[in-house]
């Protein structure tokens, strides 16, 4: 069951509607959201499309969760690619809740006037390794100033979860997970006896191109096979590499991570 339109609150409170298994459930907008798994609920309102709509809408095949997930455009898309990307994320759901603010709740425009503010629907809920839990939107840089935004930040830290806003990553790490992305999927995972030889190859810091050299020496499977192995091993985190560098056959890659002081 999803809604087309969110329905009015008529209290003084925040209400919080999730969509858990089909079941649309009202509950207050407090810390006791902390214990409720969002990270299972569906979609609470309708995708919308329509006759030359201009944004790009779809599915993402999300390899943290198995299954797709779907999106409204490209920019939520690259997030989606983000996460999957992100060890800490073991799960992900789209559209899983509504935030009904209190009513009467209003904010001053640019122009100076007064606008009514009823709800919000984040785009996306993530729970992390730690049990910890992050709201998602997605937005423009240049639409990133949002009431919304402000309010969802507001109860977020209420509740105990994180909140982001999501503008999109900066080149070239996003032309690097792009493609990087291409081999996310299982059937470019190495078996235990190639794993095993990449993680001792790149144990030490060497390039791409050496290692899947040496791999390939030591297991005896074609250069191309190995190469689509590693850079599986490097979207899941099992490999590292500097995003924030074009990722080229001569990128230092290696074993465990070591964060920049």
């Amino acid at each position: 069951m999803t809604l087309r339109h969110l329905p009015a609150n008529g209290t003084d409170q925040t209400r919080v509607l999730i969509n858990l298994d089909g079941d649309i459930q009202n509950f207050a907008g407090d810390a006791a959201l902390g214990d409720i798994p969002v990270e299972r609920a569906q979609p609470l309102r309708e995708f919308f499309a329509w006759k030359h709509k201009r944004n790009y809408e779809g599915y993402w095949f999300s390899t943290t969760v198995g299954t797709h997930v779907p999106f409204e455009s490209l920019l939520e898309r690259q997030f989606l690619l983000s996460a999957d990307f992100d060890p800490s994320i073991t799960a992900i759901s789209a559209r899983p809740l509504g935030l009904l603010w209190p009513a009467g709740t209003t904010t001053e425009t640019p122009e100076g006037r007064t606008r009514t503010l009823r709800s919000h629907v984040p785009d996306f809920f993530c729970r992390h390794a730690d049990g910890d839990a992050t709201l998602v939107d997605v937005r423009r840089p240049d639409a990133a100033d949002d009431p919304h935004f402000h309010l969802t930040a507001e109860l977020c830290a209420e509740i105990g979860w994180g909140y982001t806003v999501f503008t999109g990553l900066e080149s070239p790490t996003s032309e690097t997970l792009d493609w990087l992305a291409g081999y996310r999927m299982d059937r470019y995972a190495p078996d235990t006896e190639v794993r095993g030889a990449l993680l001792a190859v790149f144990e030490p810091e060497t390039s791409l191109r050496a290692g899947v050299h040496a791999a390939s020496r030591s297991t005896g499977l074609a250069r191309d096979a190995i190469l689509c192995n590693t850079l599986h091993l490097l979207f899941h985190g099992e490999l590292h590499f500097d995003p924030s560098q074009p990722l080229t056959m001569e990128s230092p890659i290696r074993r465990h991570w070591e964060p920049t002081p």
